[in-house]
């Protein structure tokens, strides 16, 4: 149990993750064998599903509290209260993108939030056409770290795995910045990451600016 990993969802985020992962025993969850969820315990589990499956880890993590890292995105305010206090008995790591690049721009614009305030702010996410929530999750999470609300735009088209520019306009000058993926290993290195982290807290929400904090 204790070099064990529940792994919810068998996606291209699952997928990506599960090389990593050797070092473990992992029994992957999908829609097909959710249901049997509650006939295993271990270590950890990841989250990687669409948000459909979180009514069967809710009800799991209440029976058998276990250390958990979710990456699926889109949570209702609702759910995300369920999450808060589930949080209260065991840890909780949870981010809408795991990538460090992502987090430190996060960090950038909180840090600056005074000066920022003084331009026109845009977000626009590129994603490939089968992306379901928009705007993305990560979107989301940057919009969250302004004080004043972004203008946000979301392009859909193919190949294209997450990217993500931030425009500061004023009269006399653009500020962009730019974060592109180039392979869905970012993420599975950042819930590495969160493994090594969430390992070592008995209880308690946490997210990447938490992890960034600790590097």
């Amino acid at each position: 149990m204790n070099n064990t990993i529940l792994l919810i969802g068998n996606g291209k985020l699952s997928k990506s993750l599960q090389p990593f992962l050797k070092n473990y025993i992992v029994f992957v969850f999908d829609e097909n064998n959710i249901t049997e969820l509650k006939k295993y315990q271990g270590s950890i589990l990841i989250d990687c599903s669409l948000n459909r499956a979180f009514n069967y880890i809710y009800d799991y993590l209440k029976i058998f509290p276990t250390k958990t890292i979710i990456c699926s995105t889109g949570h209702s305010k609702k759910q995300m209260n369920q999450i808060k206090e589930l949080s209260n008995l065991m840890p909780i790591f949870k981010s809408e993108n795991f990538s460090l690049g992502i987090s430190l721009i996060n960090k950038f614009i909180k840090d600056n939030k005074k000066i920022i305030n003084r331009y026109d702010n845009y977000i626009f996410d590129f994603h490939h056409k089968n992306k379901i929530d928009s705007p993305s999750g990560t979107s989301k999470l940057i919009m969250s770290s302004f004080s004043k609300s972004p203008n946000v735009f979301s392009i859909r088209t193919s190949n294209i795995i997450g990217a993500h520019k931030i425009n500061l306009f004023q009269d006399d000058e653009e500020i962009e910045i730019t974060h592109k993926i180039t392979s869905r290993n970012v993420f599975a290195k950042g819930i590495i990451l969160s493994i090594d982290f969430i390992l070592k807290k008995e209880k308690g929400f946490f997210t990447m600016e938490d992890l960034l904090n600790e590097i």
